[in-house]
């Protein structure tokens, strides 16, 4: 017997399943949604988001019949397992996207009979936040639909639903009557209104719609259908080939070639050989002038090869196309690497900030699915297999980044290459420094006494002239830090790093205030 669950017509219909588990669905999002409301509602986000998206996986398994067999049910408890661990790491926007993501494609594994491809997976994921209240709406017309025609098992969603419109409409009446009669106008004036409107029609009760509108598709899972397969193969009315024959591929490659070589020759002379600069303009400002449009220009390079040159195109047909080809990858790899070393040349001057470090990933990215491409052409695999190899790189290179402490990484590196620290190049940005929040506090407390006692009385001169302003600024930092630790839903395995080391250093490692002048007391 198959560990899978059969596959039913049925399952493949969403929308045409019985009613009877919707009343115990909205009991279960009540609950979640209260549950929310505890853990959120002006509140910081931490290890609360991890306990409610593990609430919100329990709650789908529960409630949903699980047509998954045992090996994806192990995978899917594997997937989900790992979304969470960013979170629990430190809570950012990559972090909370993984988490998110990783709910929902194990909902969404546990539900469905047949295996899904991750393309699927994905773009079932991206309609889920903005299908919420649609399927609700929907669900709840339709539980109106069929108590109307007399079926069983609707319960509390019938005998809810079946008094909203007299109730709403009774309401529309009195506050018409009210309205036009003054004695019941002042009866009601006893009623401070104000206050239980404002409980109603508060930004709490907001709150809690959207929460339902957002966990309800998870809460209640519809199978996907399954499209046919001509569907999903069709062919773009206007294919590549039409507008990319052989010859127009070939005398573009030859030219692509001859110009990019130019740009190579170049980078390789100013950039690796160490030629001299025209007078006037600087490593850093040749740097900057081409860092990021040269990565542009890989990225366009890299989807005409994917449009051009397919396994049934000019490549398979003309000897002089794929080696051409080569050689112009080839020469885009050169240019992301060149772009990554103007890009360092660039931070060198200017310093590292966090959008220059994403830079730095992006470019390795952009790098990897360069090589990707060479290994497409040279095993010759479908363009199908080059997406999924680009889309489990990038899945697997934004997973580790989220665990990088990216505010450490730049304050070690602007402290290190800072003038202060080795004599030359930029004065350290100690604005910038502490602008990147209590995770820098253990490389100011590395660096600062080392560089004050550097500088001695040119520290006069720097913007580390002043080291008891200094202390107070880390000190505020950890008092800050302290503060968000105290209540236990914010709680993160860095930021519990961080506890630690403050316990055992509570203040600065140098003075906070001057010392007091000899002789007084």
């Amino acid at each position: 017997m198959s560990a899978y669950a059969p596959e039913s017509p049925a399952a493949l219909r969403p929308g045409k399943r019985p009613l009877g588990s919707l009343a115990l669905q909205l009991t279960g999002a009540a609950a979640l949604v209260a549950l929310a409301d505890f853990l959120f509602y002006d509140r910081a986000v931490g290890l609360s988001l991890a306990l409610f998206l593990l609430g919100l996986g329990a709650a789908s398994a529960c409630l949903n019949h699980v047509r998954a067999g045992s090996t994806r049910r192990m995978g899917a408890l594997v997937l989900f397992g790992a979304g969470l661990l960013p979170i629990l790491e430190d809570v950012g926007p990559l972090s909370i996207l993984i988490a998110l993501t990783a709910t929902a494609v194990f909902a969404r594994m546990l539900s469905e009979a047949r295996a899904l491809s991750w393309q699927e997976h994905l773009r079932a994921a991206l309609r889920m936040p903005f299908s919420g209240a649609f399927r609700l709406l929907g669900d709840l017309a339709r539980a109106r639909r069929a108590s109307l025609r007399g079926r069983k098992g609707e319960g509390v969603i019938a005998l809810t639903l079946g008094w909203a419109i007299p109730l709403g409409l009774c309401g529309v009446f009195a506050a018409l009557f009210v309205s036009a009669n003054p004695l019941l106008e002042r009866w009601v004036n006893h009623v401070d209104l104000n206050a239980l409107l404002t409980k109603l029609l508060s930004w709490r009760a907001a709150f809690w719609i959207l929460v339902l509108c957002l966990i309800w598709p998870v809460v209640r899972m519809r199978s996907l259908r399954r499209k046919r397969r001509a569907a999903m193969e069709t062919v773009a009315l206007i294919r590549p080939q039409e507008l990319l024959g052989d010859r127009t591929v070939r005398r573009s490659l030859i030219l692509f070639n001859g110009l990019f070589a130019i740009q190579t020759v170049m980078d390789i002379a100013y950039l690796w050989g160490g030629v001299a600069l025209p007078a006037g303009m600087s490593h850093a400002t040749y740097a900057h002038r081409g860092a990021y449009p040269l990565i542009v220009t890989a990225l366009l390079a890299a989807a005409f090869v994917v449009a051009a040159v397919r396994p049934d195109g000019a490549a398979a047909r003309d000897r002089l196309v794929r080696p051409l080809v080569l050689a112009w990858v080839g020469q885009n790899v050169m240019l992301v690497m060149s772009a990554l070393r103007r890009l360092d040349l660039y931070v060198a001057a200017y310093s590292l900030t966090s959008l220059r470090l994403a830079a730095f990933v992006w470019m390795l990215l952009v790098a990897i699915g360069l090589v990707l491409i060479l290994v497409q052409i040279l095993t010759q695999r479908s363009v199908s297999w080059l997406v999924s190899a680009n889309a489990l790189a990038l899945a697997l290179t934004l997973y580790g980044y989220s665990f990088v402490d990216t505010a450490v990484v730049i304050a070690n590196y602007n402290i290190r290459h800072s003038f202060e620290m080795r004599g030359e190049g930029k004065s350290l940005d100690i604005g910038y420094l502490f602008d990147l929040g209590p995770s820098a506090i253990r490389a100011i407390d590395r660096y600062a006494p080392r560089i004050v006692a550097a500088r001695g009385s040119a520290a006069a001169h720097s913007s580390w002239a002043s080291p008891y302003g200094i202390a107070a600024r880390r000190d505020r930092l950890a008092s800050d830090h302290r503060q968000s630790q105290v209540d236990w839903r914010v709680w993160s395995f860095r930021g519990w790093r961080l506890s630690r080391y403050l316990a055992n250093t509570p203040v600065a490692p140098f003075p906070a205030k001057p010392a007091a002048p000899a002789g007084n007391s």
